[in-house]
Parts: C-alpha cells; structure tokens; sequence
C-alpha cells in the first residue's frame, strides 16, 4: 500500500491536519477494494530505539541547561535587588540631610531679618523721604522752565502768522489783475481750435467713402466665382449619388428574408484577482498585526496568494468602506444581480456581492429546501470540474503532484457527476452529521472506522471481475472529503438570499482550493479534488444551531458575525464536498502497469471492463439537471432575451454593386469636400485680402485725421498755456507760508517735550540712587537674599548628583549580571547542540522522524493500539495543542524559550494575537527562534492531533491555526 500525506485546511476557524490518501494501485483476487480517505497516522520507523536513546540524552542536558540557567539568573536577581535596597537607603539619607541643612539656613535667615527689622525700617524711611525732596526740586525747575518756553512759543507764532496774511493780501491782488487779461487770449484759442477739427473731418469723410465703395464691389466679383466653383464640385457628387440610388433599389428589388436567432444581453461580472496586497497585513482589515503565515512568498504565485482572501465573508472585497481604501477600487455594478447570473466555471478571482441589486429569492430562517440544496451542489459540482479542468491546463505540476501516486500523471481530469444517488446520498450525510451532533469544526463522525458512517450513504456496487490470460479486470472505490462552512456572504442589513450564501460559497472555495497551492507544499483540501480517481460528487449540508457552534480556538466564544446570523435567524451549515470514485480497471499481471488508457486485444477483458462500468453507472442514477442551475448555464450562453429575428437575404452580385456605388460615392463624396475646403479656404484668403486692403486705406485716413486734429489741439493748448501763465497761483503761497508756520510750531513742541522728557528722567536717576543706596544698607546688616538661594541650589546639586552616581553604580552591576547570563548560556547552547539526535532524510515525513533541514528530531513512537489503527480518525474537538516553552528573556532574539507553564490563548475576538502556547504536562520540547524558523518554513503545516509529532510543531500548527484560519467579524 503507498501512502500520500494531504494537507487539510478547514473553514470557520479550521486548523490543518494530515490526511493519508490511500489507494489500491492492483488487486490480485476478485472483489478487492481500496478506500482513499482524508486521516491517517504515519508509519513507525525502525530505527526508534536508538533514535529515542539519543532523543533521551539530549532532553537530559536541556533540563540540565535550564535548570542551571535558572540558578544563575536567581542569584543575580538576589544581588542586583540587595544592591538597590542598598543604594535606595543611602539615597533617602542624602535627601534628609539636605532637607535639614536647607531649613536650617532658612530658619537662621529669617532670625537675621528679623533682628534688623528696625534698622530696615529706618532706611526704608531715608529712602522715601530723600526721594521726594528731590523730586520736589526738580519739578519746580520744569515748571519754570515750561512757562518761559510757551511764552517765548506764543510770541514766535503770532508774528509769523501776521506776516503770512500780508503776503497772501499782495498776491491776490496781482491775480485778478491779470485774470481779465488770459480770458481774452483763451477765447481765441478754443475758437481757432474748432474751426480746424471740421476741416480734418469733411476731408476724412470724402476719403472713407471712396474706400469703402471699392470693398463692395470686389466682395460682390469673389462671391460670385466661389458659388460657380462650388455648384460644379456638387454636380459630381449628385451624379454618384444617383448611382447608389439605383444599386439600392436593384438591392431591394432582389432581396428576400428569412429568421435568426438573437443572442440576448449579459452582465459584465467582475472578478477579483488583487484581494490582497504583496505585504504582511490585509488590505482593509485592522489590529492583525503581521501574519508570517501569509507572507506572499508563501505562495506558488499571486494568483493563489490573493484568492486566500475568500475565507473571510463580509470584509474585502465585499464590504464598501473597505474597499475604498484599496489600491484598485471596485465596480459594485458588476455583480451578479440573481442566481442566473452566478457564473458556473470556476476561474480564480473572488466575486462581489451588492445586496442593493440582489434579487434572488430568500432562504428561510429554517434553512435550504431541498430544492435549494439540490441547486448549490449543481452549482458545486460544476465549481469543482472547473477547478480541476483550470489546475491541469494551467498548473500541470500542481496536477501531476495531487496525482503522483494514482497514476494519473498528465491524465486529462475526469468529470466528476452529480446524479440523484449522489443528491440523495448529500442528505444522508447531512442527516449523519446531524444525528451524530457534530460541530462546524468536526470533520468527520467519530467511530471506531470513521469512514463506514460514510460509506451507509452510497451505494452498494456489486464487484464484477474477470482474469483473462494475464490480465485482471475488476473496480477500486475511492473517497474524498472537504469541510467548509457555508453561510451569507454579507450580513448586516442584507437578506439570507440564495446569491448571498452561492457568492459566500464561491469565495470559500475559491480560498479553499486555489488558495491551498502554496509553494512549500499542496493544502489538503486542493490535493483531495484533484485526485482523478474520483468521479462523482455530492454536498452534505448540516445545519449549525448555537449549541452545536465551535471554534475552539476563540474557547467557543462567537464573534460578533456569528451572534448576527443566529439572532436574526439566518442559517449556518458545516458542508462537506463527499466525491467518491468507482473506478474500472485492467491490470497486467506481469507488469502492474495501468492500462486502462489503452486496452489489451481481448474482447473478454473489453466486455468485462464496459459491464463493470454498466454496473457502476446503473448505481449512480441519472445526471441531475437542475432547473435553476440550467437557468445559469443558459445565460452564460445567450444571456437574457434571445429572441427570433427576421434576417434580409441579397445576391451577391446586387450588394457589390450597391457596395461599389457606395465606395465611389463616399471616394467622389471626399473628393467634393476636398475640393471645397480648398475652395472655402481660397475663397476666405481673397476677402480677407480685400479686408485688408479697405481697413488700410481707413487706417490710412484715420492717421491723417488724427495728425490734423493733433495739431490744432497743440496750437490751442500753447496759446492757453501762455495766458495761464501769467497769472499769480494763491494757492501755492497759501501751502508754502503754511508749511513753515507748521515747522515752527512743531518745533516750539519739541522744546516742551524735552523739559518733560529731561524731568522724568531726573526723577527715575533719583529713585534709583535712593534705591542702591537701602540696597547697600541692608547688606551692611546682612540682609542677601539672593546669598541665601544660591547655598540652597548648591546643597541640592551636591544630592542629585550623589543619587545619580548611586544610579550608575546599580545599572553597571546589573549590566555585569547581563553578561555572565549570556555567556553561560551561549556556552550551554553549544553543549546542547553537539548532543542533537541525527538522522537521515525523511522526504515524506513518515513515522515519528522530523527532518528540519538543519537537524533531524526523533520523538518518541505512539502506543500500538493507535500504530495498529489503519486510519484513525482526525475529531477536531481533541486536536488541542501544547507546547512547553516560557520565556526566559525578554530578548526572544537571543535567548532559548523553555517552560512548563500551560497559557491559553486569548480570541474573544477576531483580531487573534497568540499571547502562549500550550504544552502536555508529560512532554517538553526546547527550541531556539532560529529552529522555530526552520519548522515554520519546511515541516508539513498538517498533521493528525493525536500524533506526538505535533508536539514538537505545536508552535508551527498554532501559528497555521490562530486567527488564520478564522473568519474575521464582520
């Protein structure tokens, strides 16, 4: 028997698990079967008791290590706190002895103070009287001084005053006198002035007159020859026209009809292909932090990279705020609008759903008819041969790897069938699961052989067989099993419809089958469909209540979607893809070779093979052709409204005449506007040129117009000029005279302003003589207060400066401590290093062998009830995880991680942070980040929870596990 490991990843916070594929490549006696199924538990290997051996003195020196470590870093942490204690205690006397001495010196001060208080007060008093006296005086003075200056100022003014209403009399005087002089000479110059501006314009009015006459006529000569060329160029045209006309009607004279079909119209549906971005983090999504997991060189390439995003209903690329911050935004009318428009292949790329256009029917809150049921797996069905027809047109490694082992390498994909033995068998299924009570997390039904609860469902196929010479005929059964959740893909303010949970549907799968293909490995989900034993296919749909809803990795506890779809009645299935294969076969009893691909020249052995699969099919039943299915088929064929049209039929000889007279037409008809955009372009250049040549001679009469005018304008202005000038300006005196008299009253201010200016500043020069000399007194008696403060800050200079010298002191021990910390455990790290169990390369992961790449791990074997189980069962619900790691650092760069501490892991809500990892209380395991790396980029991210190998991955399958594999709230 060969074995092949399948990596599952299951929905709705699914964790991946190995899965052993197994099937019967010959059977050598009649009515032989194989079962492929979805768990199994890898082989033992036979070198496990030397392996363990040295797997025992490895875990020996690790505890050794530790626990050595562990003395250390309690001996530094007993110095490094007595130390503190230490220096803590030196310190606060420090600060009460300071406190001391500064209220001593405060307290002696105040006595100084108040010793002096009456030689103060003395002069204090000096100060005040000394100052007003002077004062005093020198108020006096100003006020003398400030009486003489305005009196002196008053004098000044008046006489100027005086002097300026004598001047201004006199000139008053001689203006008017010669006034009546420049009124005559202004007369005569404005008459002389108009009698020339006439002359000028009657002379340009004889002269544009003539200039214009002349324009007319030639306008009139040009406008007449352009419509003669015009009429000849149309003529032309005319005549090709009536060609055509002809053609047209020998057209119709010789037409008959007859009825087509109109394809009708089709939705542009858009498909998503950049959902994700190339970094750490989700476009739109918030709190999540870096994911190594889905880093985008985890991935074959970007197309399977960004369909992952389809694991998570109600957020990009569905919801529109998200959306929005998107590097591309999206179209939310190109949507399918009903189930009809669903698309029915199954191209990478997630769709979007806009419950605005949704107008398919709404599931009841007592879930899918079967009617409903019926349609999402005609819908699946064809889902899945999409997918696996895409994979090997597109992907042939992807394909030749999910097939390695059946043989079907390059083998073109079987079809896999939908047919009412198959509808009925999804019931069962569904009703199974039911029954049993499983949760959306259990993937299959517990029994002591899981797989023969599935087995009830299908049919019971008679094994038909035949040996003829060398050849052996008979059938292999092969089975196949992917858990999803199906539920609305958007929930809030959207209606349970028949779109909304086929859209969900689509993207979950497009997530669970393209985004399975990573470059490390082929997920469990993808390699299951792609296995081309498999020929036919069903759904189990089992309805999920709030008592039998799971996700133990949130400790059961429900997101705020979930909560949503359960309070508002909208139903959640755990659905199972069940594909089972009864395949015919020939085999060679010399050679093992399959060859049903080319069949042996025996009739016996065709005649054995085409009744076995008579039998096969006969079991099966009829092909479903679901109503609503077909509706989608149809319109992805013709769309919506084909209709029947009435088509005109045309000997060919009447439609390349009418062809040719429409060509000679269209070449004449060019031709035409050729020749008259030359025309009009000819035509425009002669009148402009005539244009130009009456706007010249205008300008020309303009400018002899304007020159006469000019002239006479400039005689006239002299002549008044003159007469202007003669007169005497009053009002330029008036402004002079009064200028200086302003002058000389500002500057009679100033001379008031400077007494001021002079007093204020005697009186300040006063204060502050008076000021320094109470300032001198005091010192005399010892009165500093400044003195004072200045010993105050050096005391508390001289403190902060002993507490910081003891701060160094503390944080060079500890730094000392650091050290030989690391040292130690550089130097143990190494020692455990040399003792790592070796082993050879194991490509396929059997048995409790773990390669790393770097180092081979032996773990120890499980007990032999589970080695003797054929294919135990994967039940997620004791799938729980530990590991035995703590933190002995706070630096996970540098230092190993070990504990026996047990941490749970907190997802109360869908922003999962992994806070620990848990461990069985009977296992450890020491690992550095460096092989945490290594198991995280090359071991399987896949296994079975009951396996001990898992135990040395439970940080690798945690890391898969958490947040991951989770839907994320809505």
């Amino acid at each position: 028997m060969e074995n092949k490991v399948h990596y599952k990843l299951f929905k709705n916070g699914k964790f991946l698990c190995t899965i052993a594929l197994s099937t019967v490549a010959v059977l050598t006696t009649f009515g032989a079967t194989g079962t492929v199924h979805a768990d199994a538990t890898p082989v033992q290997s036979s070198n496990e008791q030397s392996e363990q051996t040295s797997q025992s003195a490895y875990q020996q020196k690790a505890s050794q290590n530790e626990q050595q470590l562990s003395d250390l870093a309690v001996a530094n942490a007993t110095k490094e706190t007595n130390a503190a204690n230490s220096y803590a205690q030196a310190n606060q006397q420090s600060a009460n002895a300071t406190s001391q001495q500064i209220a001593d010196i405060q307290n002696q001060y105040a006595q100084k103070k108040q010793q002096a208080e009456q030689q103060i007060q003395a002069a204090s008093d000096a100060m005040v009287s000394s100052v007003a006296s002077q004062t005093q005086v020198v108020n006096n003075s100003a006020a003398s001084a400030t009486s003489a200056t305005q009196q002196a100022n008053a004098a000044s003014e008046a006489q100027m005053q005086s002097a300026n209403a004598a001047a201004i009399a006199q000139a008053q005087q001689q203006a008017q006198e010669a006034a009546v002089h420049s009124a005559a000479t202004i007369s005569a110059a404005n008459s002389n002035y108009q009698v020339a501006v006439d002359s000028a314009n009657a002379t340009h009015q004889l002269a544009t007159s003539a200039v214009n006459a002349d324009y007319t006529a030639n306008v009139n000569n040009e406008n007449n020859t352009y419509s003669a060329n015009q009429q000849q160029v149309k003529n032309d045209v005319t005549a090709a026209q009536n060609v055509v006309n002809q053609a047209q009607q020998d057209v119709k004279d010789h037409t008959t009809t007859q009825t087509v079909t109109v394809p009708g119209q089709k939705r542009t549906i858009d498909h998503i292909t950049n959902a994700a971005e190339n970094s750490a983090e989700f476009t739109g999504l918030t709190n999540w932090g870096t994911i190594p997991y889905m880093q985008a060189s985890n991935f074959k390439n970007e197309t399977y990279y960004n369909t992952i995003m389809g694991m998570f209903p109600g957020q990009t690329p569905y919801n529109r705020d998200d959306a929005t911050n998107h590097t591309g935004l999206y179209d939310f009318t190109h949507v399918p609008t009903n189930v009809s428009e669903m698309p029915t292949d199954f191209q990478p790329g997630l769709l979007i759903y806009n419950p605005d256009l949704d107008t398919s029917e709404v599931v009841s809150p007592d879930g899918f008819t079967e009617a409903q049921k019926q349609t999402l797996r005609a819908f699946m069905t064809s889902w899945a041969n999409s997918f696996r027809n895409w994979i090997y047109n597109n992907d042939r490694d992807v394909w030749n790897e999910a097939n390695k082992i059946s043989k079907f390498k390059n083998q073109t994909p079987r079809e896999l069938k939908f047919t009412t033995t198959m509808n009925d068998a999804g019931n069962k299924i569904g009703q199974m699961r039911t029954d049993a009570g499983l949760t959306n997390d259990q993937h299959t039904i517990p029994s002591s052989n899981p797989n023969t609860d599935y087995d009830k469902a299908l049919p019971k196929i008679d094994n038909v067989g035949l040996q003829t010479g060398n050849y052996m005929i008979g059938s292999t059964q092969a089975e196949m099993e992917n858990l999803m959740t199906v539920e609305p893909s958007t929930v809030a303010n959207a209606k349970p419809t028949m779109l909304n949970y086929l859209i969900s549907a689509y993207n979950m799968t497009q997530a669970m089958w393209y985004g399975e293909i990573y470059s490390d490995g082929l997920g469990g989900h993808a390699r299951g469909i792609l296995d081309n034993d498999l020929g036919y296919i069903t759904g189990g749909f089992e309805k999920i209540t709030p008592s039998t809803y799971s996700s133990e990795f949130t400790n059961n506890q429900m997101s705020s979607r979930e909560k949503y779809l359960f309070n508002h009645n909208m139903p959640i299935y755990a659905f199972t893809y069940d594909a089972y294969g009864y395949v015919p076969y020939v085999s060679s009893f010399t050679d093992l070779s399959n060859v049903m691909a080319n069949l042996p020249n025996d009739q016996k052995v065709v005649d054995a093979y085409n009744k076995i699969q008579s039998t096969i099919d006969n079991a099966m039943g009829q092909e479903i052709q679901d109503p609503t299915f077909m509706s989608a088929v149809s319109y992805e064929k013709n769309g919506d409204g084909s209709h029947t049209e009435t088509k005109q039929v045309t000997p060919q000889q009447y439609t390349d005449a009418l062809n040719n007279a429409k060509s000679h037409l269209t070449q004449v008809t060019n031709d035409a506007n050729s020749k008259l955009q030359q025309l009009t372009q000819t035509h425009q250049a002669h009148l402009k040129n005539l244009e130009n040549i009456r706007d010249n001679a205008i300008k020309q009469a303009d400018a002899t117009l304007q020159k006469a005018v000019e002239q006479a304008k400039q005689t006239r202005n002299n002549k008044i000029a003159e007469a202007k000038g003669s007169q005497v300006n009053i009002d330029a005196l008036k402004k002079s005279l009064d200028e200086k008299y302003q002058q000389l009253v500002a500057s009679d201010k100033a001379k008031l302003d400077k007494i001021e200016t002079d007093r204020q500043n005697d009186i300040k020069q006063i204060q502050a003589n008076a000021q320094s000399e109470y300032d001198a007194k005091l010192k005399e008696l010892g009165i500093d207060d400044q003195a004072v403060q200045n010993q105050i800050k050096q005391l508390q200079d001289a403190h902060e400066a002993f507490v910081k010298e003891n701060a160094d002191k503390l944080a060079q021990l500890k730094a000392e401590d650091t050290k030989a910390y690391n040292d130690l455990k550089t130097k143990l790290d190494a020692e455990l290093a040399a003792l790592m169990p070796k082993h050879e390369t194991n490509t396929d992961h059997s048995g409790n062998v773990i390669n790393t790449g770097d180092h081979t791990i032996v773990l120890p074997s499980t007990d032999e009830k589970d080695a003797a189980q054929e294919h135990p069962s994967v039940n997620s619900d004791n799938s729980k995880l530990t590991v035995s790691l703590a933190e002995k650092n706070n630096n996970f760069d540098n230092q190993t991680q070990t504990s026996v501490a047990t941490a749970n892991v907190d997802t109360n809500n869908d922003d999962t942070a992994v806070t620990a990892l848990k461990v069985n209380a009977t296992e450890s395991a020491t690992i550095t980040r460096k092989e945490y790396k290594q198991q995280t980029k090359k071991l399987p991210q896949t296994g079975n929870s009951q396996s001990l190998v898992l135990v040395a991955l439970g940080t690798l399958t945690s890391m898969f596990g958490f947040g991951l594999m989770r839907k994320r709230r809505y």
